[in-house]
């Protein structure tokens, strides 16, 4: 196509093999066996000159469109590599997505313009492949999967009440003391063990039973600020609440083991500019949010 663009533009084998560096009758040739497939005359030769027929003037305009689309291609390709653009689609839960993706989807959107994004949630996390994403959010231990895998942080697990309810009901002094009262239930395994470390190095493992028990962690949250009772969730869920003093960690003096979290894509290298950026993105988030955390466990 791009042989026969340029001699019809050229208006001469000769000049047409010496500008594309190959010998005149490999042009010739190409020529003769482009019109051989297409089953038409695309030029009237003659020893001086050669002319486009009509057939040949609108499959020369076609190879220009198409040669033009091509090399925007290849410079929007260049593009892609020079800054994150295009659709990224990211796979995480929903409460992933209300206390995490909301926000750094914004950061990204407000520093690159060309890019967007699109956030798929499903419980647990969707599947990178079948799904078509580009990285996907694991909270919690993962399986081999055969996909490439980065810890871009952890979320730091604490006992937690409302004030409310701490007003109320009492403050447990030990986690033995946890049957006493209201337990929130969050019933996936193996997320509805409470494992907390105290000072002197002691391990305690409570799996308390509630009347609330859910496998949905935003109803977990609405009846843990509604006052409904004690729960064992990741800090991050609650900070806010705790900053305005609504939410209070107990048993402060012992510390759970905080959860890691995981992105995962398909490819380390040629990874695209809008994964880097988005798992960058993502690690300063949970870099400033155990900084934040740090500060209210202290």
């Amino acid at each position: 196509m791009m042989i026969f663009v340029q001699v019809a533009e050229s208006g001469s084998f000769t000049r047409a093999a010496q500008q594309l560096d190959l010998s005149v009758p490999s042009v010739s040739l190409v020529i003769s066996k482009l019109e051989e497939e297409l089953h038409v005359k695309l030029l009237n030769r003659s020893t001086r000159s050669l002319a486009l027929t009509e057939a040949g003037k609108m499959f020369y305009r076609g190879c220009c469109r198409t040669l033009d689309e091509a090399r925007q291609t290849h410079e929007n390709m260049f593009a892609f590599n020079e800054r994150p653009s295009g659709i990224l689609r990211i796979g995480c839960s929903p409460t992933m997505a209300h206390y995490v993706m909301t926000h750094v989807s914004a950061q990204l959107l407000e520093g690159y313009p060309g890019l967007n994004v699109n956030l798929v949630t499903a419980s647990p996390a969707p599947d990178l492949i079948s799904q078509g994403l580009d990285v996907v959010l694991r909270f919690g231990e993962i399986e081999d999967s055969g996909l490439y895998t980065r810890r871009i942080g952890s979320m730091p697990m604490v006992v937690c009440a409302a004030r409310n309810y701490l007003y109320k009901a009492g403050r447990p002094a030990h986690p033995d003391e946890l049957e006493k009262f209201d337990w929130l239930e969050y019933d996936i395994q193996p997320d509805n063990t409470c494992k907390l470390t105290s000072p002197d190095g002691i391990q305690i493992s409570l799996r308390p039973r509630g009347r609330y028990a859910t496998n949905d962690p935003l109803a977990l949250i609405d009846w843990l600020q509604a006052g409904r009772g004690i729960a064992f969730v990741p800090m991050i869920w609650v900070i806010n609440d705790i900053a305005q003093g609504n939410i209070e960690v107990l048993f402060s003096d012992m510390r759970a083991e905080s959860r890691p979290v995981y992105a995962l894509h398909t490819s380390r290298e040629n990874m695209p500019l809008k994964v880097k950026a988005c798992i960058e993105a993502l690690a300063d988030f949970f870099s400033k949010s155990e900084g934040d955390c740090a500060y209210y466990l202290k």
